[in-house]
């Protein structure tokens, strides 16, 4: 898995025998990691959260120990935990300091439904939820291949995903953004960029023409707005989505529902 780092996790599985017992306390460092904990059933026993992390409504009481880019490690030691999750990409630049504390750690970064479904089981091995995780893991899979069977066109849309409005920013290959598009049977107009997460030019989008334009920032009215996009077949056709950003960019389950509804929008696109 790319980038996927485990930190101290022999203290977690690695212990002998019966002297091992499923973490009581976790902090939770990232909103993807902690609708996994909950979906795992082990959401009773998470102590801390990010500012970020919103769902499921449990999640909301929970302890606030930073946003995940600033933490509190003090408020976080308070809590005492004996695990601590995270996402690589979010937390890098604490995983020194919360190695030194000696706690626990478990860091991930999944990039595709396939990681995501691994992950998953990993997870609920590392937290005593392990029959769970691999539940979870093939709910997604039997959910996947039924969302993929459905798809039936002869044609695949152009679309343009876009993660930020200033600087332009969308998703390209190796994102699981992309994989979205690719599975609902899409194109995407950056699928040539060459990194996940490229910034791309105006004048590219208007040149590549996109006939669906999917807005995971909750600008619709900003984007609706550009002069120099009205000749886009998205806007002349009125394909422009604000859609739940949540669905889109955390790594859970639920990226499925994103999927679901991207089939559903693509299927509406005439050739």
């Amino acid at each position: 898995m790319k980038t996927r780092i485990f930190l101290i996790l022999t203290l977690v599985l690695a212990v002998a025998g019966a002297a091992w017992a499923a973490p009581q306390r976790i902090v939770s460092l990232a909103p993807s990691i902690t609708e996994n904990l909950f979906a795992l059933g082990v959401g009773d026993r998470v102590v801390g959260v990010t500012s970020w992390c919103d769902y499921p409504e449990e999640a909301k009481g929970k302890t606030v120990i930073g946003d995940a880019l600033s933490l509190n490690l003090e408020l976080l030691l308070s809590l005492e935990p004996d695990l601590i999750v995270g996402d690589a990409s979010l937390v890098q630049s604490h995983l020194e300091s919360l190695k030194g504390f000696g706690i626990p750690t478990y860091v991930i970064a999944p990039t595709s439904i396939a990681e995501v479904q691994t992950a998953l089981v990993e997870l609920g091995a590392a937290v005593g939820a392990a029959e769970q995780g691999k539940e979870l893991a093939r709910a997604m899979e039997e959910k996947l291949t039924e969302l993929t069977s459905s798809v039936k066109r002869s044609f695949r849309p152009r679309v343009w995903i876009e993660v930020w409005n200033d600087p332009l920013m969308t998703a390209g290959p190796g994102s699981f953004m992309h994989e979205l598009i690719e599975l609902a049977g899409g194109e995407n107009i950056a699928g040539d960029a060459d990194t996940a997460w490229p910034m791309f030019s105006e004048e590219l989008v208007i040149e590549r023409d996109p006939q669906v334009i999917i807005l995971t920032s909750y600008n619709l009215e900003e984007v609706l707005n550009r002069p120099a996009w009205q000749g886009t077949t998205a806007l002349k056709t009125g394909c422009v989505y604000e859609v739940n950003p949540d669905l889109y960019s955390r790594t859970t389950p639920r990226m499925l529902d994103a999927l679901s509804e991207l089939i559903s929008l693509l299927d509406g696109i005439q050739p």
